[in-house]
C-alpha cells in the first residue's frame, strides 16, 4: 500500500512539473526570428504573441520557417506534375537520416479534368519529399514508398 502511494506521489509530481514547462515557439520571416508565447494559425497570416505581450500579424507568403506544437514547417520549393514553377510551400518536417530529411506537404486540390468526365471534388493530397543540404533530393511515390519510408524509420502497412 505504501509503495502503491509513493508511485502515486511520483507521477502526479512527474506530471505536475510537465505541464508546468513552456515550450518555446518561433517563427522565422525576411531573416528575422521571432521567439514566441504562441503562433496561431490563421487562414493567410500568422499571429504570433511575443514575449513582450506585443501580436504581430505576419502573412505565409514572408514566412520562411516555424516551430509550433512541436511541430517544424520549413519553406521549400514544391516539386511534382502540375505544380507552378519556382513554387514553394510550408512543408512539415518529419524526420531525418544520414543528411536526408523527410518532409510532409499537404495540400487541398481536385484531380482529374471536368472536360473527360473524370474529375475529383476537393480533397486532402499528402506528398512526401526528400531533401539533402536544402536541395530537392527524391520524391515518394507508390513505387519506391515501400523503400524509402522504412529507411526513415517509417512503418509501411
Amino acid at each position: 500500500m505504501k509503495k502503491l502511494i509513493a508511485v502515486l506521489l511520483l507521477v502526479m509530481t512527474a506530471l505536475a512539473l510537465r505541464a508546468g514547462e513552456e515550450t518555446i515557439n518561433y517563427l522565422t520571416s525576411g531573416g528575422k526570428t521571432y521567439f514566441c508565447q504562441k503562433v496561431r494559425s490563421g487562414l493567410f497570416c500568422a499571429n504570433i504573441v511575443t514575449s513582450d505581450g506585443f501580436t504581430l500579424k505576419i502573412p505565409y507568403s514572408k514566412v520562411d520557417s516555424y516551430f509550433c506544437k512541436g511541430k517544424l514547417y520549413e519553406r521549400l520549393p514544391v516539386i511534382y506534375e502540375g505544380a507552378a514553377k519556382g513554387k514553394t510551400a510550408l512543408m512539415e518536417y518529419v524526420t531525418s537520416r544520414n543528411g536526408l530529411r523527410l518532409y510532409k506537404y499537404c495540400e487541398y486540390g481536385e484531380c482529374g479534368d471536368l472536360l473527360k468526365c473524370n474529375y475529383q471534388p476537393a480533397h486532402l493530397q499528402v506528398v512526401y519529399y526528400v531533401f539533402k543540404d536544402g536541395e530537392f533530393y527524391l520524391l515518394v511515390d507508390c513505387k519506391n514508398a515501400a523503400t524509402v519510408l522504412p529507411f526513415f524509420g517509417i512503418k509501411v502497412i
